[in-house]
């Protein structure tokens, strides 16, 4: 009989559910809103999990009692008693006959790496960092996390349009792009328009892939926000191999997320340097898949079933197209179900 596996990336953004079998096939998807959520109550952010998965279920011609293992990574769970209550909730969903929740990074691991062990840089809207030791123990930054990703590479973009306007800062190609981005004639009329919340968060993130094309062209402003980025993300992932002891040891630091698909090679190459002064030996990749097969990868490993060459690349040739899980097309897009 085939086994069939669902593996789940819920960010701030986006969240994609994917149904496999076992054979690498990806047989469904489906792509909801954010599922990411701080608070008490995680009834409203596990229904866009549930919402999302049920979509993956009808393109693959399945119900919830036909996968026989779900792994949900999901941005916030990152203390014990966030992943109870989403599993609580999940569990009572249907979704699976079992599912496992894990903190999303870990799924961005899986998805860049096939060794037991390792580092993952996640950068999407936000950042996490987090760690596999050679003995199985697991952590990651979660609400430590504090600085990272799309949301800070736009608005230091949007901060440097301000401050070359009030004269604090030199001259960057990013005033005509991010004004031109964002619809305003002056950097005055956009500082108002954010000071009155009328610049949408959505807009404000579309920002940050003109932060990497300036720096690519050679800007020094937008060269310096991609190398202090860098620098930063860098920071979790040596603070965590200075900790648990890697220095010595040859392993994967997996960078995962849409931030990594920036234009130029800035950011992973600043990263590289700075993960090589304290771990010569660390692998420095970019992850393979995206999240979700990550998910799917780790159902995989939960009930043993070893993954093959041929399902890697069965994978990566069934997996949606790119545009599906970019965060600049929104969250309403849809596949139809695949035929094998």
């Amino acid at each position: 009989m085939t086994t069939y596996v669902m593996g789940v990336d819920g960010g701030t953004t986006k969240t994609i559910a994917l149904v496999a079998d076992d054979r690498g096939h990806i047989l469904g998807a489906g792509r909801g809103g954010g599922s990411n959520w701080v608070g008490e109550d995680v009834e409203i952010p596990m229904a866009v999990v549930v919402e999302t998965a049920q979509k993956a279920l009808q393109l693959a011609g399945l119900t919830g009692q036909d996968i026989e293992m779900a792994v949900l990574g999901l941005a916030g769970a990152d203390w014990p008693e966030d992943h109870t209550r989403r599993q609580k909730v999940l569990e009572r969903s249907g979704i699976a006959r079992r599912l496992l929740v894990k903190n999303d990074a870990f799924v961005g691991l899986r998805a860049g790496t096939r060794k037991p062990y390792g580092v993952v840089i996640v950068a999407g809207t936000g950042t996490n960092t987090a760690i596999i030791t050679p003995d199985g123990q697991e952590w990651a930054y979660g609400y430590y996390a504090l600085y990272g990703g799309a949301r800070d590479i736009a608005r230091e973009g949007i901060l440097a349009v301000f401050r070359e306007e009030d004269g604090r800062g030199p001259h960057t190609s990013l005033t005509e792009a991010i004004l031109g981005k964002l619809g305003y004639a002056t950097p005055e009329a956009l500082l108002k328009a954010m000071i009155a919340g009328r610049v949408e968060e959505s807009a404000i993130l579309t920002c940050c892939p003109l932060v990497f094309a300036a720096a690519e062209s050679g800007d020094e402003v937008a060269t310096a926000i991609i190398v202090n980025h860098g620098l930063a993300l860098a920071e979790y992932a040596t603070a965590l191999i200075r900790r648990y002891g890697l220095r010595d040891r040859e392993f994967d630091v997996v960078l995962s997320g849409s931030v990594f698909k920036g234009q130029g090679p800035l950011l992973c190459d600043t990263i590289t340097w700075a993960v090589h002064r304290v771990a010569p030996r660390a692998h420095v990749v970019r992850a393979r898949f995206e999240p979700a097969v990550g998910g799917v990868l780790l159902a995989y490993d939960a009930l043993g079933l070893e993954v093959s060459e041929a399902m890697y690349a069965t994978l990566a040739r069934t997996m949606p197209p790119d545009d599906f899980f970019s965060t600049a097309q929104g969250g309403q897009l849809s596949l139809q179900p695949r035929r094998l």
